[in-house]
């Protein structure tokens, strides 16, 4: 059974090869760029193949507040399509193409809500990822869940894996993150005194929320937790509590647009403090745009990074020659996410969502681009949780992101600041 299903999977040297024949930026931005622009998509058209096509949904956010993320996402998602298709499709199905249909969620949850399900009215699905914030995908994955539509994300809020049965989180959960960054905390002082401020959203509540409740058995003393509105536009209040509460180490939880703001605001106040700004905007390029030499030494959480093994490596090489920048964690998560949604298509033999959805929940692997995740393990608990899954602790080193933590994970040492 296992030297069958190891010839019909794509291997990673077949797919390995194809990357190496890839086009061109200039190619991909003139191919893409005018669908990128739209505000609702169709179907992505792909080569000719042997069999039907199976159709693969993707919601992302390509306008609105966070587009440059969704974007990257698309670009990320069409990438990993063409490793697979490129490769021989699913083979067990005659060969067949995955199509990846695309929508845009507009940033939005009540848009969420109604592209999620024209999208799966309009066609014939065997499985969505999405959303990127897990706002979103909260409501995607309900809509998905009454349909019978399983939806694979790399969206961290632990309330997706509650109640579910056909959603499915590959990557740490928000709860995790908490975990690692209190851990790192310590990496920094003896004696981590922590001011905790956060976005009033699932993502910023759901974390925040377990960084408070882990602490005491981390040996972190929290002496500030402050919610606050997201998407403000003046940081100085919160910034100045921050100063007056005698914390040495500051936990940011927060969307790029408003630790965008708070880092250029600390550096305003004349604020020394250690800064480890989670996972959401902190791990995206943009944020090193934005802010420059202020985010070298800073540290972070992520469920994905670019060099945790040769397979991100690759895949990050490809879509930086076509992008012009580092492959970042959510959409590197769901190039994975796509290996899995294919390894499942093919043990399932059917294009049917309840049998791609069975397939799902036994999935386990080790090895090849699906087993690209902390530790390069996936394996699927009953509550749709990777038993495996972990973040990997980062930092910003001469404008790139460098794994950490933990130990086991590290792959450039930390540079104390």
């Amino acid at each position: 059974m296992k030297k069958d299903r190891k010839a019909s999977v794509a291997s990673t040297s077949a797919v390995s090869q194809v990357l190496t024949k890839r086009q061109g930026r200039r190619e991909f931005l003139i191919k893409t760029g005018g669908v990128l622009a739209a505000g609702a998509f169709g179907a992505v058209p792909l080569r000719g193949w042997a069999a039907d096509p199976v159709n693969i949904g993707a919601l992302y956010p390509t306008t609105g507040s966070m587009a440059q993320i969704g974007v990257g996402c698309v670009a990320a998602a069409k990438l990993a399509v063409e490793m697979v298709n490129d490769a021989g499709g699913i083979k067990s199905l005659g060969g067949a193409k995955l199509n990846l249909i695309l929508s845009d969620v507009q940033s939005d949850t009540t848009v969420t809500r109604t592209e999620t399900d024209r999208l799966i009215t309009g066609n014939k699905l065997s499985a969505i990822h999405g959303c990127y914030a897990s706002a979103l995908t909260l409501i995607a994955s309900e809509v998905a869940e009454r349909a019978k539509v399983p939806l694979i994300t790399g969206s961290s809020s632990d309330q997706l894996n509650k109640g579910r049965t056909y959603t499915f989180t590959p990557f740490a959960r928000a709860s995790q993150f908490a975990r690692a960054q209190l851990q790192m905390a310590k990496l920094v002082s003896d004696k981590p005194k922590v001011a905790v401020i956060f976005e009033n959203t699932a993502f910023g509540t759901s974390t925040s929320n377990g960084l408070r409740e882990l602490a005491p058995a981390e040996g972190v003393e929290i002496v500030m937790f402050e919610p606050y509105s997201a998407g403000f536009t003046d940081a100085s209040p919160l910034i100045n509590k921050v100063k007056s509460s005698g914390a040495n180490a500051l936990f940011s939880v927060s969307y790029l647009n408003d630790l965008i703001l708070i880092v250029r605001t600390i550096k305003q106040v004349g604020l020394n403090i250690a800064i480890n700004g989670g996972s959401g905007g902190f791990v995206i390029p943009d944020f090193y745009k934005n802010v420059g030499k202020l985010a070298e030494g800073l540290q972070g959480v992520a469920h994905w990074n670019h060099d945790m093994d040769p397979n991100c490596e690759k895949v990050n090489a490809e879509y930086k020659k076509r992008t012009g920048e580092f492959l970042f964690e959510y959409a590197g998560g769901l190039v994975a996410q796509t290996f899995m949604i294919a390894d499942a298509l093919e043990r399932a033999g059917s294009a049917d969502p309840q049998k791609v959805r069975d397939a799902l929940s036994t999935l386990d692997v080790s090895s090849g681009f699906a087993a690209m995740a902390p530790g390069g393990k996936v394996k699927f608990g009953p509550d749709g949780k990777n038993v495996y899954g972990h973040p990997v602790g980062v930092q910003w080193q001469n404008g790139d992101l460098a794994s950490v933590f933990p130990k086991e994970d590290a792959r450039a040492p930390l540079l104390k600041t």
